[in-house]
Parts: structure tokens; C-alpha cells; sequence
């Protein structure tokens, strides 16, 4: 059998595919960011628009908690367009609630505090307590107070100026030398002169590529000190975060190869510019004497999950946020993970070590920050030590005799990596005791728990499906379908769906019921929510009505 040997490529086709290339390469390879280059010019004056038109139809929009009906048969009716992003709804009407720290009924005043200045948050309709933007910057800075049992790195934070440097070059080298290699080989085949030419141009690419790489912009200013993976003791402390005002809701912008970017820019992308130890005594005085500027003197403290190193964790705090947004002071507990995916039983045996450290804190924070709400999110493995840690909580107040003092506000448990059976029998139950409300998210996307399921052999509290965990007192919401990244396990902070429901739920505390993009289902005698996410997955459910009891 004869076969016809293919014409090789003209030089001018080759001429043409590489120019193709390179104008791929120079626009940065990311549809992200040439889709937000094209939004950026009408983006202030849509976000002025939409903040005039949204200041008055939200409020009109926002039912009163304590008068709406908890029951529905199908969508909210008092809730129908979502919130815009960056801009806080209307100040909820006054409503008895219990204090956290004494137990007492607290009114929560109609007017918390006054609007904040446009001018001082820049283009974010708001921002946590403690942050500022200050004139001719091109970004906010976000006080994130934090606490770690992680050792402290003998590097400093001032020396990661290069984020990922290394990487880079072994990324840019290796591929260089597979390129050459590929050349060579095609020239000692063919010794033709487009086979010369490619070579030549893909070399010279690669220098430049090495030039853009490691020069960049010059570093920015840090200090401050740095924790890595092993354990330590528990230290307390503030940090520095800044977010671009080219910041996009359910993102944390950081330097990417594809972009030749290498550098940090506080004008892309968000930073860690400090992070600072304090005494125990500076550290609580300066906490108290920040809520009490926030408007409604509350915290919202975020508890990381497995494979997150310290700075990580702290750029992801100020993210979240900045995104819900929340008006109060961001908290971040930073645990020992060893921010690598091979760290997993390392991870496992730290999350159970640290939870006598977050117990303390936790408990400190109720004592010492004068807060008169605290909320706290926990992530994937860090439900494991954030619910052992409650339940401890919880077990010490009934032996006391002291009961009946909820100190936590709002408890979200987003992709919990925790056994299901044992969520429903012996967390469940101690949770619903020491706060007031808890919501748990699950998905069936969540590849991670997926795994997890297969390495401890039973279903964990985070997935949904069969094993969806339905309990009373705790709202259930499945956010199947919402992120469509290839794991589907960071869902909390990267979907703005999910953000805006966080943010009825921890700022408009209001419960599921009363919140759009949630439909109920029925199982068994019990009910759970689905969140419907953008209009690419909202097609893959439909309301269905509860049946009549």
C-alpha cells in the first residue's frame, strides 16, 4: 500500500501561525483578564447607577425577619433581583436578638452606624473595619487580625518580594530545553530553513519571555514575619492585605505565568504587605478598640481548610471580606497545613492538634473583643477542629451550668472533610447548642471530598446526593453545579452566588426561607435548600413545591 507523504507547511503559513502566537502571548492568555480589561471602562459608571438604583429598590426588596413566614412552596417572592456586588444592602430593621457574650437581649439599633465614605473605600461600596483607601491609590488595605499555631519561618516577609520566582524559572528553562530539543531534532531531519527559523524565533521568545519574567515592577515595600508548616505555639497578630480596585468578586488575583507575571503589582493583584505579632494585651485591646468603630461590632473569623500555607489563608480572609462585603473585622485562625497537595495526613494529624488552640481562642475572642456578634466559617478540614472545638465549648458550658449563652452568631461549615455519620450523631446536635444559627453547604461537584470519601471509606458532611446530610436545626443548602472549576471545592469564596447567599445570611441575617436563589427540597420529614447559581447551571433544577403536611 502506497502512502502520499503530506506537503510540509510554506514558510509563509508558518510565519503566519507564529504571529498568531505571539499575539496570543502578548494579550496575556487569559480570557479572564481580556474580559475584564473590556469592562473596566464602563465599570465605575454602571457601579454608580447600579448603587442609586439598588439603594432603592433593595430595601423595598428585603422582607422584615421577624414578620415573613419561614414557609414557602416554591421561589422567594420578597426577594427576586440579586445583590449587586461590593454594595451592602439596607441596615436590617430593629430586632431582638440574644447577645453572644452575655445572653442578654440586646436590640439591634435601626441606624448601626453611618453610610461609609465613597471617597475613603475608592470604588468598593464598603469595606471592613480597620481599612482604608487612601487618595491616589489604585487599591484598599484590609486589617485582617489573625492567630497561628504554626511555627514562625526564619524567613522574612520582606523576602518574598518574587512570588513563585523559582517555579518560574525551572518552568521556563524546562520548556526551553524541550523546545531546543524538538528544534534540533527537526533540523538535523529536514535542515530547512522555516525548520531554522522557528527555532531561532521560539529562542529568542524564550529570552524575552526570561527579561519580562524577572524584571517586572519594583518590589513592594513588606515586613514583618512569616509561619510555615510545623507546629508552633499560638500567637496572635495583625496583618496588612491589599485588593486592587480592579478586583473581581470571587477572586484572588496573585501573578500567573500564562501573563508572564511573576512580580506582585498591587495594582492587580492582592497582597500581603505585613503581618506584625502582638502582646496578648495589644492584640485584644487593638481588636476591641476596631469593632467598636465597625457598625454593628461584629467578627467574622475564617478557619482554612487542608493544603493552604499562612499568607494564603490571610489574602483569602481579606478577599472574602471584601466580596460578602463585611463591614466588620475580618479574623483569620491559621492552622499548620503544609500548603501542598502531598500533605494530606500531615494535614489530618494537625487539624486534631490545633483544636485545643482554637477552643482558646475562640473563647477569648468572646471574652475579650467586646463583639457583640461573632460569626465564624470554616472551610473543608478546618470544620474538623472548628466543630471539635465547639463541641468542647458546648460541654464545658453544661457543666457549668451556663447553658443557655449562645457565643457564636453565625456558623457556616462550607465542604466539611468531616465523617457524615458522626456529623449527624455527635456534632450536630452540640452545635445547634452554642449558636445561633448553622448552615452547612455540600456539593456533588466536590472532587476533593470525592477522594476523601475513598481514603476513610464513608461519605463525608460536605457532599451531597445520597449522602446529603439533613438534620434539624441546621440549614442545609446543596450548591451543586455553582462552580465549574475542575475540583468544584472552593465554591465559598470563588462563586458569587454563594457570596451574595453569605451575605444575606451573616449581614442580613436572614434565613433561608427569606433568601433569593434558594428552593427548597423535601427529605423525608425534613427539608433542605438548592442554590441555584448562574443561568448556565440554574437549567439543571426546577422548584419543586413541599408537599402539605
Amino acid at each position: 500500500m502506497h502512502f502520499t507523504r503530506p506537503e510540509p507547511p510554506s514558510a509563509r503559513q508558518v510565519r503566519r501561525s507564529l504571529t498568531l502566537l505571539v499575539l496570543l502571548i502578548l494579550s496575556g492568555c487569559s480570557g479572564e483578564r481580556g474580559e475584564r480589561a473590556s469592562r473596566e471602562p464602563e465599570r465605575e459608571s454602571d457601579a454608580i447607577a447600579e448603587r442609586i438604583e439598588q439603594e432603592t429598590e433593595v430595601a423595598e426588596a428585603i422582607p422584615d425577619p421577624a414578620t415573613a413566614s419561614p414557609d414557602r412552596s416554591g421561589q422567594p417572592d420578597q426577594l427576586q433581583e440579586p445583590l449587586a456586588p461590593f454594595l451592602p444592602g439596607p441596615p436590617p430593621p430593629a430586632m431582638a436578638m440574644e447577645s453572644p457574650m452575655s445572653g442578654e437581649p440586646a436590640i439591634e439599633s435601626e441606624s448601626p452606624g453611618p453610610e461609609p465614605d465613597r471617597a475613603a473605600t475608592g470604588p468598593f461600596g464598603s469595606l471592613p473595619a480597620g481599612a482604608t483607601h487612601d487618595a491616589g491609590q489604585a487599591f484598599a488595605t484590609v486589617a485582617v487580625y489573625y492567630a497561628t499555631d504554626r511555627q514562625r519561618d526564619s524567613v522574612p516577609l520582606s523576602a518574598y518580594n518574587i512570588t513563585g520566582n523559582r517555579d518560574a524559572l525551572v518552568l521556563l528553562g524546562g520548556s526551553a530545553i524541550v523546545f531546543l530539543a524538538l528544534s534540533g531534532l527537526n533540523l538535523l531531519r529536514r535542515r530547512s530553513q522555516v525548520a531554522l527559523g522557528f527555532a531561532a524565533f521560539g529562542s529568542v521568545s524564550l529570552a524575552a519571555a526570561s527579561v519580562v519574567l524577572l524584571s517586572g515592577t519594583a518590589n513592594i515595600e513588606k515586613h514583618g514575619v512569616t509561619y510555615n508548616g510545623d507546629r508552633g505555639s499560638l500567637v496572635k497578630g495583625i496583618a496588612k492585605v491589599t485588593v486592587p480596585d480592579t478586583h473581581q468578586r470571587g477572586v484572588v488575583e496573585r501573578p500567573s505565568l500564562l501573563r508572564f507575571e511573576v512580580r506582585e503589582n498591587q495594582q492587580d493583584h492582592i497582597v500581603l504587605t505585613s503581618a506584625v505579632e502582638l502582646s496578648e494585651t495589644d492584640f485584644h485591646r487593638q481588636l476591641a478598640d476596631t469593632v467598636a468603630l465597625s457598625p454593628r461590632q461584629d467578627l467574622l473569623v475564617f478557619v482554612h481548610g487542608y493544603n493552604v500555607d499562612f499568607q494564603s489563608a490571610i489574602r483569602r480572609t481579606a478577599q472574602i471580606a471584601v466580596d460578602l462585603p463585611f463591614e466588620g473585622v475580618p479574623v483569620c485562625y491559621s492552622w499548620p497545613s503544609q500548603g501542598t497537595l502531598l500533605g494530606y495526613t500531615i494535614d489530618e494529624n494537625n487539624a486534631a492538634w490545633t483544636q485545643s488552640h482554637l477552643k482558646q481562642f475562640l473563647l477569648d475572642l468572646a471574652q475579650e473583643s467586646g463583639a457583640r456578634s461573632i460569626n465564624v466559617v470554616a472551610h473543608s478540614m478546618g470544620n474538623r477542629p472548628t466543630t471539635g472545638a465547639m463541641v468542647e465549648i458546648g460541654w464545658e458550658q453544661r457543666a457549668s451550668g451556663d447553658d443557655h449563652a449562645r457565643l457564636f452568631d453565625r456558623v457556616v461549615l462550607a465542604a466539611p472533610d468531616v465523617d457524615a455519620d458522626r456529623f449527624r450523631r455527635d456534632l450536630a446536635p452540640a452545635l445547634t447548642s452554642i449558636a445561633d444559627h448553622v448552615t452547612l453547604y455540600a456539593s456533588s461537584d466536590d472532587q476533593a471530598l470525592i477522594a476523601s470519601k475513598q481514603v476513610h471509606g464513608y461519605p463525608r458532611a460536605g457532599e451531597s446526593g445520597d449522602d446529603i446530610v439533613v438534620v434539624p436545626g441546621i440549614e442545609t443548602i446543596d450548591v451543586s453545579g455553582i462552580d465549574l472549576s475542575l475540583l468544584g471545592h472552593s465554591y465559598y469564596g470563588d462563586t458569587p452566588s454563594m457570596l451574595q447567599d453569605l451575605f444575606l445570611l451573616v449581614r442580613n441575617r436572614l434565613p433561608a426561607p427569606q433568601r433569593p436563589q434558594l428552593v427548597p427540597r423535601p427529605q423525608g420529614n425534613e427539608t433542605y435548600w438548592q442554590l441555584i447559581g448562574p443561568p448556565e447551571t440554574a437549567s439543571r433544577f426546577t422548584a419543586e413545591p413541599l408537599p402539605m403536611k
